[in-house]
């Protein structure tokens, strides 16, 4: 029951996952050396994991004909991901003998696929496919030299990396960003623990493993053996996901506003075109505008109150009873400016003078921070109505925000 639920879990699932943030994060690669050296960390362990699935394992034997082929690959592919991971690491932190750290860790890592490469050829047992045949040779001393070249290789760059994950946590601001460090030094601690626990499980059951009913080898692991390694990838995804995925809802928020804000806007740089260069655009146009939305809203907010300020110039010097429908002693101030706002849009179409502000215009008038003042604004545009046909009679000119 743990093999039927356990493996297809890691085969099917891990791989998908890196090979989704690989994908995700090509368009990095061509930036920083950092962003490099982690994506090139997502790609060596989706190559890796890729290893696992039999009909890819069969595959991949089939082209080389080498029955035990995913062994060496999935090894070599764990040594390059812990390679560029440290990579990854140094990048950031960016100390003084980093070059020099650099180099002795090419070497190392050079040393040990060299070392992996040739005992694979030389040493190991090969009568057995797939990767599952070491398990069959626990104590064959090739097989032992092999792991201990894998299990030390992984065990010091996993110790390295959540070191210096957990030491630059401390030079990060809080927030998104120190907590994808923090899974990132978890992510890399627990393969550390995964290390040293695999190294007790396999002096435990020693060379222990039978073979089934076709006389291949069963694979000699347990649950715990399938999970650590699965929420080292799971953490190292949020790691590099949550600083994106805020953005991404900043992104979203600021969107929403802009739509929410786009009727009250389009209409108020129809009535006082100065304010905004070029005619409104629509709410569609909106979504497919490349630019920052934060400053977007912003500007939407500025020219709706620069429109509004040169609709309250307009109105009559004398203060005759307001025109704008009054709502009563619990009266809303955001509904009552988007009231006397969409009369006074009206007024202008008619070529009329604005209508008298209303008492609670007046005492709200300035005093507020620009994100009090998108605050403002967007209960006014919730409550206000668009008015029709006001800017049939303009021409269009050329649209731009």
């Amino acid at each position: 029951m743990e093999k039927a639920l356990m493996r297809p879990l890691f085969e099917w699932l891990m791989p998908l996952l890196a090979w989704s943030v690989v994908i995700w994060r090509t368009p990095s690669a061509f930036g920083s050396r950092a962003n490099r050296a982690l994506w090139a960390t997502f790609v060596s362990g989706a190559v890796g994991l890729t290893t696992r699935p039999p009909w890819i394992a069969h595959a991949l034997e089939t082209v080389t004909g080498i029955g035990d082929v995913t062994l060496l690959i999935k090894h070599l592919a764990i040594v390059m991901a812990a390679s560029f991971l440290l990579d990854y690491v140094h990048a950031i932190q960016e100390r003084p003998h980093h070059k020099r750290a650099s180099r002795l860790k090419l070497v190392f890592v050079i040393a040990a696929m060299t070392t992996l490469t040739a005992l694979f050829v030389f040493w190991l047992p090969h009568d057995y496919t797939g990767a599952d045949g070491l398990d069959a040779h626990y104590g064959h001393p090739g097989v032992q030299v092999y792991l201990a070249v894998i299990y030390t290789v992984y065990g010091v760059a996993s110790a390295q990396a959540a070191l210096l994950f957990w030491t630059n946590r401390r030079n990060v601001p809080p927030g998104p960003l120190r907590a994808g460090v923090t899974c990132l030094a978890a992510a890399t601690a627990n393969g550390l623990l995964y290390t040293v626990y695999r190294i007790y499980f396999v002096l435990r059951e020693g060379d222990s493993t039978t073979l089934d009913a076709d006389g291949k080898p069963v694979p000699l692991t347990d649950p715990v053996s399938e999970l650590l390694p699965a929420v080292s990838v799971v953490l190292l995804v949020l790691g590099v996901s949550i600083p994106p995925t805020r953005t991404l809802l900043h992104y979203v928020r600021d969107q929403y506003a802009l739509w929410r804000l786009h009727p009250l806007w389009a209409d108020l740089v129809t009535a006082v075109p100065h304010v905004v260069l070029g005619t409104p655009t629509s709410r569609l146009r909106d979504l497919f505008t490349p630019g920052d939305r934060t400053i977007d809203v912003a500007h939407r907010a500025f020219a709706i109150r620069d429109a509004a300020l040169a609709l309250r110039d307009d109105t009559p010097t004398a203060v005759p009873a307001s025109p704008v429908p009054d709502g009563g002693a619990e009266e809303d101030p955001a509904g009552t400016e988007a009231r006397w706002l969409r009369l006074a849009v009206q007024q202008r179409a008619r070529g009329l003078p604005a209508p008298s502000l209303p008492a609670t215009l007046d005492r709200s008038v300035g005093g507020r921070t620009p994100r009090e003042e998108i605050a403002w604004l967007l209960k006014v545009a919730a409550a206000y109505r668009p008015v029709e046909n006001t800017r049939a009679a303009r021409p269009r000119q050329p649209s731009v925000r």
